[in-house]
């Protein structure tokens, strides 16, 4: 049997082929991008015209090689009901964009962000042009809100969730991504709030019997059997809630309207007492100091 050649000791070590062997120059650059993903934010998961910036939370502009034109927002805590109530509103008579789909970013070995992407709605703010409008105009303006308002009355649930029937946004706790129900119905999610406001059994024992008369007065007039789409004032917290909802949410736990906004959603949304105002407040105290 023939020997084996001896190897050269003076041959060099370049010469050797061996296609395992990673190549310096590729290593070096693994390990570059892999710290350059380590210690990248949230904001850098996508790039272009930035739309709109709350509190970090990013839309930018995304126009596609077909052309359609897209929006892409950007955040660490946009959570999956946001895109689903969305879509639903959108898929039943009601101008929202229509999502084309919710993508976790991931960088290195971490989800650096989520994603959604939906159809970009074309216009501008009406903060920005309501003030400069005519009596005329803001008229106009108020009838689309009233049909859109109109449309979201007709989207009803036997419960108070999602879409789904999945949890829905805490709306009381503007502070945390805290969730609460699916609940069966009006008296289980009074229930729950019930649960969260100050005071001992005797606060929540009168609670209790000025809810339910509220609940019985409401039932004469109220347009329909169910819980509505709630939405106009933020789609991230929106879901199906009874007909009071949206307008006790606006009055009261949304604490960054303009003034000219107010008397507007006076004007438009659909009233509730003011019992029901004061027990939204408390219930939103009572989450905020808990």
């Amino acid at each position: 049997m023939p020997e084996p050649p001896e190897k050269n000791p003076n041959e060099s070590h370049d010469n050797n082929n061996n296609p395992t062997d990673p190549d310096p120059s590729t290593t070096t650059l693994l390990h570059t991008t892999t710290a350059l993903l380590s210690r990248m934010r949230y904001p850098d998961a996508a790039t272009g015209p930035e739309l709109y910036n709350f509190f970090g939370g990013r839309v930018l502009e995304h126009t596609t090689s077909h052309g359609a034109i897209l929006a892409i927002k950007i955040n660490t805590v946009t959570d999956r009901a946001e895109p689903a109530m969305m879509h639903y509103a959108a898929t039943h008579g009601i101008r929202a964009p229509r999502v084309r789909g919710v993508y976790d970013v991931v960088a290195h070995t971490r989800r650096l962000a989520r994603a959604m992407v939906s159809e970009r709605v074309p216009g501008v703010p009406l903060a920005e042009v309501w003030l400069g409008m005519g009596e005329v105009d803001r008229g106009v303006v108020k009838e689309q809100l009233r049909e859109q308002l109109a449309a979201m009355l007709a989207c009803r649930e036997g419960f108070i969730g999602g879409v789904g029937r999945e949890k829905v946004r805490n709306v009381y706790d503007g502070m945390r991504d805290s969730y609460c129900g699916p609940f069966d119905d009006e008296e289980a999610f009074d229930e729950w709030c019930l649960g969260r406001i100050q005071g001992g059994p005797l606060v929540r024992a009168k609670w209790r019997w000025l809810l339910r008369n509220e609940r019985r007065e409401r039932r004469g007039w109220e347009s329909g059997f169910g819980n509505v789409l709630t939405g106009i004032v933020d789609w991230e917290r929106s879901g199906f809630f009874p007909e009071y909802a949206d307008y006790a949410f606006a009055m009261v736990l949304c604490h960054a309207h303009e003034d000219w906004w107010i008397p507007v959603l006076k004007e438009l949304l659909p009233l509730c007492s003011k019992r029901r105002l004061e027990f939204t407040t408390l219930v939103e105290e009572g989450v905020v100091n808990s």
